[in-house]
């Protein structure tokens, strides 16, 4: 069977949640070095597309300021990829039941204090409270500023015993099964290769040698 081959447009999104989604943009955790999906502003920019993070005006916005400001981009996708990272430790160690660096939430509380900056609330004609930014610089930091809200509630929720790390590729989930029994990132690529392996190994031929000297 031919494995699964992720890339930026095919990473599924099983996170479960926006910020898991975000720590889960490399292609397998436990490879040293692991293969990374946001390599350029442009690959940071189409996975907020794919996350629907931004609307089309934005994201030609942006686009625009990537294509006149590449070294600025360059150097705000850095801080986004620190921030992931982080994020990453602290969301691990939480599957783990383990207490997260100190170092890490400090990182973690700096960008959280600059973004709820920008953070308004509307009452829309339905009704309905909705999340918005007063953030006016149309630069690759403003799509960090969702992922940072959806950790800050994910870690200040209930949610988060729910998190758990997948076996095959390391990536975090939120575990939504009614008897918490999920144990795979997605069924189809973690769980799938799994029990081919599985298959594999249960009905392998061992061919006799020739141990004659």
């Amino acid at each position: 069977m031919r494995p699964f081959i992720r890339t930026i447009e095919t990473l599924e999104l099983d996170g479960g949640i926006l910020c898991l989604d975000f720590v889960n943009s490399v292609r397998n955790r436990f490879e040293n070095p692991f293969c990374e999906f946001i390599i350029t502003p442009d690959d940071w920019l189409l996975w907020s597309r794919r996350t629907q993070i931004c609307d089309l005006s934005t994201e030609q916005q942006i686009d625009k300021h990537i294509s006149e400001n590449r070294g600025k981009a360059i150097r705000e996708l850095k801080i986004i990829i620190r921030v992931r990272e982080a994020l990453y430790r602290i969301f691990r160690k939480t599957a783990q039941k383990e207490q997260p660096l100190i170092k890490d939430i400090r990182f973690l509380n700096k960008k959280l204090s600059f973004s709820f900056r920008f953070l308004n609330i509307e009452i829309n004609d339905s009704l309905e409270t909705i999340s918005t930014w007063n953030y006016k610089e149309p630069d690759l930091i403003y799509l960090l500023l969702p992922v940072l809200k959806s950790a800050y509630e994910l870690l200040t929720s209930g949610l988060k015993v729910h998190i758990k790390e997948c076996p095959g590729c390391g990536w975090l989930y939120l575990d939504k099964s009614r008897n918490s029994s999920r144990r795979w990132c997605n069924m189809k690529t973690c769980g799938n290769t799994e029990k081919t392996k599985k298959y594999y190994y249960k009905h392998k031929t061992i061919v006799p040698g020739n141990h004659n000297k």
